[in-house]
């Protein structure tokens, strides 16, 4: 696991392996640091999980963890430690929450302590007895609390036994405190009546942590690509000079229909009134000029 300790504007990088490692300003200290107590922290790393705890109050994210107290550390946190110093957990690759809510439901009804990453939006307790559980919040309304009755239900003597509850909305989650004797907090501040969720709080309830992780947005499914369309060959054509211009819609259609004969469909232009008048002429002098070619022929 990957960190780094900051001191001065000056960020001193190191790694450690699975253990457990003392942290501060001694010569036994595993990872000396000038100007820290000795024996300040200790760091339990277990595939890829880190415990921390102090011998002296010191804050994760600008929250405050009691002297002894064991508080997972999620990548990404800053330890606050005295004399304006800091260690950052470094994240690793992240991997993608890629399962479901049904999968994780299903993982905690079977049993499964740590059932896999997921889209939906969790709870994760980072002490006490319950530490490194994980709570999908899948309902619109979770209760939290010590009794057998509630959703997410914490073995903390400090907490109530209905002590608060979080609901789920079109706004987003809220977390409203169940007028309990000793409050409930994000991010140390104590919340009067109802307060807004943002990704990564940490809720206070007695003497547990419980850290809040947004959901994931899924992705908007991809768009449909555009129909393609085929040009009409028709359009494409270039009219030579002189030549009929292209059939019409109607044409085309009435040329498709089965069963029609070409003729019918196309029929000739009629010919007007006058013209048979003139066709008719031309033929009776074509006839008298017959007869008198015949009687010319006769007298000679």
């Amino acid at each position: 696991m990957r960190f780094e300790f900051e001191h001065l504007g000056t960020t001193t990088p190191f790694e450690l392996s699975d253990g457990q490692h003392l942290l501060g300003g001694g010569s036994e200290d595993h990872i000396r640091l000038d100007g820290l107590p000795p024996r300040l922290l200790t760091l339990r790393i277990e595939a890829q999980r880190l415990m921390a705890e102090a011998a002296r109050t010191f804050s994760v994210n600008g929250v405050l963890v009691p002297p002894g107290v064991s508080r997972l550390v999620m990548p990404g946190e800053v330890l606050g430690l005295p004399e304006e110093m800091c260690l950052r957990v470094l994240r690793e690759a992240a991997a993608e929450r890629g399962v479901g809510t049904v999968a994780v439901l299903k993982g905690l009804l079977t049993g499964a302590e740590e059932p896999g990453p997921s889209r939906a939006a969790t709870l994760t307790c980072l002490t006490g007895l319950d530490v490194g559980r994980t709570h999908a919040l899948a309902e619109a309304c979770t209760e939290l609390g010590r009794g057998s009755e509630v959703a997410l239900r914490l073995r903390d003597r400090a907490v109530s036994r209905t002590h608060a509850r979080i609901l789920h909305g079109e706004g987003g989650f809220t977390l409203e405190d169940l007028d309990s004797p000793n409050g409930v907090f994000i991010n140390g501040q104590r919340v009067q009546g109802r307060a807004p969720l943002a990704d990564g709080d940490v809720i206070e309830l007695g003497r547990s942590l419980l850290r809040f992780q947004a959901p994931v947005e899924e992705p908007p499914p991809p768009s449909a690509p555009p129909p393609e369309t085929v040009p009409s060959p028709v359009a494409n054509v270039e009219q030579a000079p002189g030549a009929p211009a292209p059939a019409t819609a109607a044409e085309s259609e009435a040329q498709a229909l089965p069963g029609t004969d070409a003729a019918a469909q196309n029929p000739p232009p009629r010919k007007a009134r006058g013209e048979w008048w003139l066709i008719g002429l031309g033929a009776l002098a074509a006839l008298a000029g017959l007869v008198v070619t015949y009687a010319l022929a006769g007298s000679g």
